[in-house]
């Protein structure tokens, strides 16, 4: 069924990373490395745009190859394959989103002010949701998306994808293009979507 929506839809956004650090790829592929430190360390945790979003924008992604993500990564990774992508990096239809990182960018919250399970991250679940209603007067999103974190999640993600597909986040450099193409780019929203 999912992947019936997935072929009927003119863009998908996954909240997950669509691929790993390539030197965390080719250290697990033929480790060779006698040596430990902190810059290898960062080289196999981070992809090119965790680097990215971390020094522009103060934001913290997940490592993909060190952290849980890494198993939504595995779900997406055989999604992407079923259905024929090899360009990781946003290829006008697939989109890697980061909820948080897109309330951050269009500055309705702290990245994890919202994603507890307490009365004040209710709260603040319920300000976002109204905030968006406010910024987009033509979203119509019922209450329960303020329910759970997941929830207003999926309805970030969605909007992040509509401004990922009308060209509104942010693209790879020239100098990352390749290593996006094989890790995935994360797409931090330039502006609110439309309509």
């Amino acid at each position: 069924k999912l992947d019936a929506m997935i072929g009927d839809a003119d863009a998908v956004g996954i909240d997950a990373p669509l691929g790993w650090p390539s030197s965390f790829a080719a250290a697990v592929a033929n480790w060779t490395g006698a040596e430990w430190n902190e810059t290898i360390r960062d080289e196999l945790r981070f992809r090119e745009t965790d680097r990215h979003v971390r020094k522009q924008h103060g934001l913290s992604p997940l490592s993909v190859s060190t952290d849980r993500i890494a198993l939504p990564a595995m779900r997406a990774m055989a999604l992407l394959r079923r259905h024929g992508v090899t360009d990781r990096s946003g290829d006008g239809k697939y989109f890697e989103v980061y909820p948080a990182g897109s309330l951050a960018m269009w500055g309705l919250t702290s990245a994890e002010s919202y994603k507890k399970r307490t009365p004040e991250s209710r709260g603040a679940r319920w300000t976002i949701l109204e905030r968006l209603r406010s910024l987009l007067p033509w979203l119509e999103a019922p209450d329960n998306y303020a329910e759970n974190a997941d929830g207003l999640d999926s309805l970030i993600a969605s909007l992040t994808t509509r401004a990922a597909a009308t060209g509104l986040t942010e693209k790879p450099g020239k100098n990352q293009t390749d290593l996006a193409g094989s890790e995935g780019w994360i797409h931090l929203p330039t502006g609110l979507p439309s309509l």
